[in-house]
């Protein structure tokens, strides 16, 4: 991929993953979550796709995680945890953004969360 790609790619997770802040702002609970899943899940398939283009694999795993996960709250499922489950996601996604933190603990943790279904 071109350094220019990247870049553009890199500024367009980074809008992604501040869209998800935004809404998790309005949250509080569960069903905060499932009320905003299709807007959180816009934003997830977003990263899902551009991640791994960047050399993001872990963030592109993670957000398909969250990606189905969402889809399975929109076709009307309500896993209770998934507001608190969704804050560390992102707060890890961040933290990622800014250090390459690993990535793999929390997606164990969601792929967990998402198989208890």
């Amino acid at each position: 991929m071109s350094d220019e790609f990247i870049k553009v790619a890199t500024k367009e997770i980074r809008e992604e993953i501040l869209g998800i802040g935004d809404i998790l702002k309005s949250c509080h609970e569960d069903e905060n979550i499932s009320k905003n899943s299709e807007n959180l899940q816009k934003h997830t398939h977003k990263i899902k796709g551009l991640a791994p283009m960047m050399g993001k694999s872990s963030m592109g795993i993670l957000a398909a995680v969250l990606d189905d996960i969402l889809k399975q709250i929109m076709v009307g499922k309500r896993p209770s945890g998934i507001f608190d489950l969704m804050m560390v996601s992102y707060e890890k996604m961040v933290q990622n953004m800014k250090d390459n933190l690993d990535l793999g603990p929390q997606i164990e943790k969601v792929k967990n969360f998402y198989g208890g279904m």
